[in-house]
């Protein structure tokens, strides 16, 4: 990511959720207001990401979109929505089984604790994020209440999560927290995942729980999603986002401890979320993890 743009993947997940919106087909997949939210983010970043939104919000545009989808990875949009809900639905659970804060760490232009901060009154959200992409998102919403919503600027790959920075911003360790890293750890090194996760393990009182995404390594050692195309690996690299770490599942269950891994999900869970996708396609090689400490 470059210092003063935001990650190109936040801005493609966003215009995602609104193109999936406005399909008749999917449209119940994603909440009207994360669309909304998500068309905001869009609209006041640049005037080249404004006037993708409008195009995404076209019923031209989405033929377009899945030709674009089969050359890249089939299925990936699928993927990302229903990602997110299955997230959405393990953070709310935890906030009816007692958590009192959420810290989204790489939240991107995710408006889930925008969501959840209206409908959680008692709670308290903290989004960590790259200074770049944090900055347009407080740009887009100006008006945010930061009474229970707070802001902490880190750059993950340049230095270690800063968790004096999170506790000065009236984070409390001692309470019970539902931390999420959705769509984030595959950028980062195996030393510096390692490392948040004891670092998350130290700020964390019993009966917190972690939900984060990883990419399943394949036989051969790569780190894909397994129906990527060669245009992707490419695209990636030249925007500086290439996938640095991924694991198997039995190998995960002893590199996050000691956080206890509570269950995987992987993409034929995320099929049987909603009725109809039978027959559809759902990219694979991504899996949540819902862990406890």
């Amino acid at each position: 990511m470059q210092n003063e743009k935001a990650s190109r993947t936040a801005l493609v997940i966003a215009a995602s959720l609104v193109l999936l919106h406005r399909d008749p087909k999917h449209s119940d997949l994603v909440l009207k207001t994360s669309a909304d939210l998500c068309v905001q983010m869009l609209e006041t970043y640049s005037p080249q990401t404004r006037l993708f939104s409008k195009i995404v919000q076209q019923s031209w545009f989405r033929p377009i979109a899945k030709l674009i989808e089969r050359m890249t990875v089939p299925g990936i949009l699928l993927h990302y929505v229903l990602r997110k809900k299955c997230i959405a639905g393990l953070v709310r659970s935890a906030l009816i089984d007692g958590a009192a804060q959420i810290v989204v760490i790489g939240a991107g232009f995710d408006p889930l604790s925008f969501e959840l901060h209206q409908d959680f009154r008692a709670a308290r959200f903290w989004e960590i994020d790259h200074p770049a992409t944090q900055r347009h998102k407080l740009r887009a919403f100006p008006k945010i209440g930061i009474e229970r919503l707070h802001f902490v600027a880190v750059d993950l790959n340049a230095t270690a999560f800063d968790k004096e920075a999170l506790v000065k911003s009236s984070f409390d360790p001692t309470q019970r927290t539902c931390w999420i890293a959705e769509g984030l750890l595959m950028y980062l090194r195996a030393d510096v995942v390692s490392l948040l996760m004891r670092t998350l393990k130290t700020l964390s009182a019993p009966g917190s729980r972690l939900a984060f995404t990883f990419m399943e390594k394949q036989r051969d050692g790569r780190i894909r999603f397994d129906s990527q195309s060669k245009l992707v690996d490419w695209w990636l690299r030249e925007r500086g986002e290439p996938f640095l770490w991924g694991t198997t599942r039995g190998e995960l269950v002893d590199f996050v401890r000691p956080w206890h891994v509570i269950r995987f999900f992987d993409h034929d869970d995320l099929r049987e979320m909603e009725a109809g996708l039978a027959d559809e396609a759902i990219a694979r090689g991504e899996v949540i993890c819902l862990a406890e400490i």
